[in-house]
């Protein structure tokens, strides 16, 4: 009998976190679902730095039809940048980097459809943004730009 209700109590008790935990995903049971590979929870970055991403839908350019992600920091989805693949480097000229300052930021992550209207899934974890210099491109003018992603 004693048996029966300790297990009982552990039932109760252990069913399952439903939200967002950092890096993890958004979505439900059955639904879309998007998680932050890298960089990790608590990390410290600097632009640039790698974005990968783990998505349940297939990612790809908007015009393909198919999800994307947006990125943006502290919640601000109106100064993003499109991700279309499970990994990408973020540069100094990302819009989403434009203006931040040093100092501890919450990098967020959605799942969206191709006409950007959000898909479900969500994520965000917190990051320490080291100084990169502001928004200036690197000096040392070495890499192609990203060409806006289709903004």
């Amino acid at each position: 009998m004693l048996g029966t209700i300790l297990l009982a109590g552990v039932t109760a008790c252990g069913g399952g976190s439903s939200g967002t935990t950092a890096g993890g995903s958004g979505g439900g049971s059955g639904g879309p679902s998007v998680s932050i590979v890298e960089p990790a929870d608590g990390a410290t970055i600097k632009a640039p730095f790698q974005l990968k991403v783990k998505s349940s839908e297939s990612l790809g350019p908007t015009q393909s039809g198919q999800h994307h992600v947006h990125l943006f920091f502290d919640g601000n989805d109106k100064k993003y940048e499109v991700v279309e693949s499970d990994n990408l480097e973020i540069s100094t000229s990302s819009k989403a980097v434009a203006g931040l300052t040093p100092g501890r930021h919450e990098l967020d992550i959605s799942l969206r459809n191709a006409d950007h209207s959000p898909a479900g899934a969500e994520t965000k974890i917190m990051v320490e943004v080291g100084d990169s210099g502001g928004s200036q491109p690197p000096a040392s003018g070495g890499g192609a730009g990203g060409g806006g992603n289709g903004y």
